[in-house]
C-alpha cells in the first residue's frame, strides 16, 4: 500500500504558512505607503548642513549641485534624492539608487550626504527596564 504524499495536517500547515507570509508582506507594504510621507532630506558637506529640504513641497523633479571637496549632482523629487552625477574615481554613490525616508547615502571621496527623515512620530524599537 503507497502512503499519501501529504497527509491533511501537512496541507493544512502548508497553507497557513503560506497565509500568514502573504498577510505579513501585505501589513508591512501597507504600513510603509501610510509612514512614506512626509519626509524632509538633509544634505551635508563634510558634516555640515548646507540645505535642507521638505520633499512634500516639491512638485516637479530638479537637480541642484553641491559643491564639497569635488562636485555632485542630486536629482531632488517628492520621493526622495538621488546622486546622478559625481567627479569622485568610484562612483559608487551614484549607485544608492533614490534615498527616501528613513535612509542616507554619501560620497565620501566629494564629502556630501544625504539624508532622508520621516517627519512622523518617532517609533519605539523597544522598552529596557
Amino acid at each position: 500500500m503507497k502512503r499519501p504524499y501529504f497527509k491533511l495536517t501537512d496541507l493544512i500547515v502548508i497553507l497557513l504558512v503560506i497565509f500568514v507570509s502573504a498577510s505579513s508582506f501585505v501589513f508591512i507594504h501597507v504600513k510603509n505607503q501610510a509612514g512614506s510621507a512626509p519626509a524632509v532630506a538633509e544634505i551635508r558637506v563634510n558634516s555640515q548642513v548646507v540645505k535642507t529640504i521638505e520633499l512634500t513641497s516639491v512638485r516637479t523633479p530638479y537637480e541642484i549641485t553641491v559643491e564639497g571637496n569635488l562636485p555632485v549632482t542630486l536629482e531632488v523629487s517628492r520621493e526622495g534624492i538621488r546622486f546622478i552625477n559625481a567627479k569622485c574615481p568610484d562612483g559608487l554613490c551614484m549607485h544608492s539608487g533614490l534615498i527616501e525616508a528613513n535612509e542616507s547615502a554619501a560620497c565620501l571621496p566629494a564629502g556630501v550626504s544625504v539624508k532622508v527623515m520621516a517627519q512622523s512620530e518617532p517609533e519605539i524599537d523597544g522598552v529596557v527596564g
